[in-house]
């Protein structure tokens, strides 16, 4: 049975972190798997930066290949959250992988997360690194 993981990344140290879990956790992540790396660029209103391929996923692409993954990349516009959950099911993903800054209950409801709206929308698990 084959497995693809959505690994949402955003060139944060979360993201790094979430990527050392994933290369250290033998029994969940295997190599043979497959990983998708996606980034979401917030907004509409502008053009989609292409360059950001390169500056936000690259590294997060490299580590993984090191590590024996053979990770595909995704770049998309949009509300964040949206985004990632319609990627997650357009995919057929089993699972959404993101990593979390750990904000507080009110930082959270004054603010805004990404990781509530992903845990509240998603139609399939969501681990959340932190």
């Amino acid at each position: 049975m084959s497995m693809r993981f959505l690994l949402a990344v955003d060139g944060s140290k979360y993201t790094r972190r979430m990527l050392t879990y994933i290369a250290s956790n033998e029994l969940l992540f295997r190599p043979s798997y497959e990983y998708v790396l996606f980034h979401a660029q917030p907004g509409n209103d502008r053009p989609l930066d292409v360059d950001a391929l390169d500056t936000v996923l690259d590294e997060p692409a490299h580590f993984l290949r090191t590590q024996g993954f053979r990770p595909r990349r995704v770049l998309r516009q949009g509300s964040v959250a949206q985004e990632l959950v319609q990627a997650a099911n357009e995919m057929q993903a089993n699972m959404i992988v993101m990593g979390s800054r750990g904000l507080s209950a009110l930082e959270t409801v004054m603010l805004g997360s990404v990781t509530v709206e992903v845990l509240a929308s998603a139609h399939v698990p969501v681990l959340v690194v932190r």
